[in-house]
């Protein structure tokens, strides 16, 4: 494969989410493996503005406040507050260091006139639920269907729609919006196997990003944690309290303290909270934890990476097909390991998983994924 070859890459690669950022990360290097040059292009859904509507609306928006008008923010502003400033300042400077992205910031009213589609070889839409119903309710100028130019080739690796519900509305804005596309995959099977009737063409099922490395490959940037002795890591997403209980629980069980990773207010004031968790540390607890309880669909992926024995919950509340819960469900099946996942109404505690069969599977699999992707790349 030639060198010169250059990927234009469109995924959610500066979240603050780890599985966000480390699945960006994940697929640039896979590529960079196979012989081509990547770069993730920064995008913005908000239209570009000069300085002064800026100013303008930073004006109006301090005059609505100081009435007692509240603007809505988003559900993830705490980020942005002192508790979790070391917790940014970890992201920014993993991104900064393993992320290579656009020098030029793309805007929703700029993207089409200005990204130089010559410049790139390939254009491919990452992971991450990108093509889920309810990214595309909250703003559809998103770019991640490819639908803003005139693309001499469209392909999407693992990416994912976040549900297994869609309207015949959808379904049709999906035909419409995916025809054009060279090559397209799913990391759910269950979305691959609806695109497949759909658009009446095989739609092939992959492995998230972050399993095409090796653990081995991971270790490059992985950060050891600094805590003496075993651990029960709790790296939990969401607010259930059916989790935290079990984590405890397991860790009176098992004589174990429980270090909680500090991803919502709810968890600083947890006893052992970690706070200034970048990526790279995150990789690293969970690759020296005992056990893990989490309701990530990408802790589990790196716990069954590095062979850690975990425990899976619903990160939502109802039934497993409530929005995204089925993904991580779906995927422990693939791998025979649906033993893990447990029921908020009957948590058990388990024997340790041998991981030889699993390992198995998972090579097979990334063998497959990996073939995929070159053909994304020709």
């Amino acid at each position: 494969m030639e060198k010169s070859k250059k990927i234009a890459l469109f995924t959610c690669h500066d979240d603050l989410n780890y599985g966000s950022m480390l699945q960006a990360y994940a697929l640039g290097v896979a590529i960079k493996k196979l012989g081509c040059h990547v770069e993730y292009i920064t995008y913005r859904v908000y239209p570009k503005q000069n300085k002064v509507i800026k100013f303008l609306k930073y004006i109006v928006k301090s005059c609505l406040e100081l009435t007692g008008i509240r603007i809505k923010n988003n559900p993830f502003d705490f980020f942005y507050t002192k508790p979790f400033s070391s917790t940014l300042e970890a992201f920014k400077s993993f991104h900064k260091h393993h992320i290579p992205t656009s020098s030029k910031i793309f805007y929703s009213n700029t993207i089409s006139k200005e990204l130089d589609l010559k410049e790139y070889s390939s254009f491919i839409v990452g992971s991450d639920q990108l093509w889920s119903p309810f990214t595309y309710e909250r703003d559809s100028r998103h770019p991640y269907f490819l639908d803003f130019a005139d693309f001499p080739t469209r392909n999407s690796y693992g990416t994912s729609l976040g549900t297994v519900y869609f309207s015949d509305e959808y379904k049709q804005l999906l035909l419409n919006k995916l025809s054009a596309f060279n090559h397209i995959s799913c990391r759910e099977r269950s979305n691959s196997a609806m695109l497949t009737q759909l658009l009446g063409r095989p739609v092939e099922n992959v492995l998230d990003p972050t399993l095409l490395l090796s653990s081995s490959e991971w270790n490059d940037i992985a950060k050891e944690p600094i805590i003496d002795g075993d651990y029960i890591l709790a790296y939990i997403l969401g607010e259930k309290n059916t989790i935290t209980e079990f984590a405890n629980h397991l860790g009176e069980v098992k004589s174990m303290p429980v270090h909680y990773i500090a991803t919502r207010p709810k968890y600083l004031g947890y006893k052992n909270v970690l706070k200034g968790i970048g990526p790279d540390a995150f990789i690293g607890l969970i690759k020296n934890a005992r056990y893990v309880v989490t309701d990530s669909y990408h802790g589990c992926l790196f716990c069954i990476n590095y062979h850690i024995q975990f425990y899976a919950f619903n990160k939502r509340t109802g039934s497993i097909n409530e929005q995204d819960n089925i993904r991580i469900f779906e995927f422990l099946q693939s791998l025979q390991l649906e033993d893990r996942f447990q029921d908020d109404s009957h948590v058990t505690i388990l024997p340790d998983h041998d991981y030889k069969k699993t390992e198995q599977l998972l090579h097979q699999k990334r063998e497959a994924s990996i073939a995929y992707l070159s053909k994304c790349l020709q």
